[in-house]
């Protein structure tokens, strides 16, 4: 089953990025399919007679799905100078060239000329520069490319954050409150006596005829 192209935008369109786009070569007057490793996505440049235009500028890897530049280990050796050959979607065969920060002016204007010496070092990469008008170029529908690869290329993973640490959990501290001195129980009265109303009955007398005397 044939790998899927992923839909792409021109405005999109960054150093490192693989694509493909519908382009007529002035060579040959034909319509054709060209699969870019981009290089500079839209550099102004001035032509012999002062006209002011715009490039589109990258290695070409492969032409109406027919192998221009075979990725090997050597030419993947190669890119990994300049920053390094990572996939985008493993399933569908898409990668791109992840260019390290010293060798990019910016998304725009793409990368140093340092980068187009470190990989002209090899023939078979300095032979499929390619530079297309870009106005020309984004007439067509631009795509991410699926390309075939002649060596294993590890998949990066995005490094796992720590987890932060776990909070120690306060120690319930519960304040009991003070308990109340217990009331102390008054002593039951002694029961009376006969005797003790004998006697109780008898002062109660003396009493009232004490108060009738006075």
């Amino acid at each position: 089953m044939a790998n899927k192209k992923q839909p792409h935008s021109w405005n999109k369109v960054r150093p490192g990025d693989i694509i493909s786009f519908r382009y007529k070569t002035k060579s040959t007057g034909k319509v054709l399919v060209h699969s870019l490793l981009v290089l500079n996505p839209r550099i102004q440049v001035t032509l012999k007679d002062g006209t002011k235009t715009k490039h589109l500028i990258g290695i070409k890897l492969e032409e109406s799905n027919k192998i221009e530049l075979r990725l090997a280990r050597k030419q993947v050796d190669i890119f990994n100078k300049t920053g390094d050959l990572e996939v985008v979607n493993a399933k569908e065969n898409i990668y791109r060239v992840k260019f390290k920060k010293r060798f990019v002016l910016n998304e725009i204007k793409g990368v140093k000329p340092r980068v187009y010496d470190l990989i002209s070092r090899s023939e078979e990469i300095q032979g499929q520069y390619r530079t297309y008008d870009y106005l020309e170029a984004k007439k067509s529908a631009v795509y991410l490319e699926p390309i075939r690869i002649f060596t294993k290329v590890e998949e990066t993973e995005k490094p796992k954050q720590p987890e932060k640490p776990k909070q120690p959990e306060k120690p319930k501290t519960e304040v009991k409150k003070p308990q109340q001195p217990k009331k102390p129980k008054q002593p039951k009265k002694p029961k009376k006596t006969e005797i003790d109303k004998i006697i109780d009955k008898t002062v109660r007398k003396f009493k009232k005829k004490s108060k009738g005397d006075k």
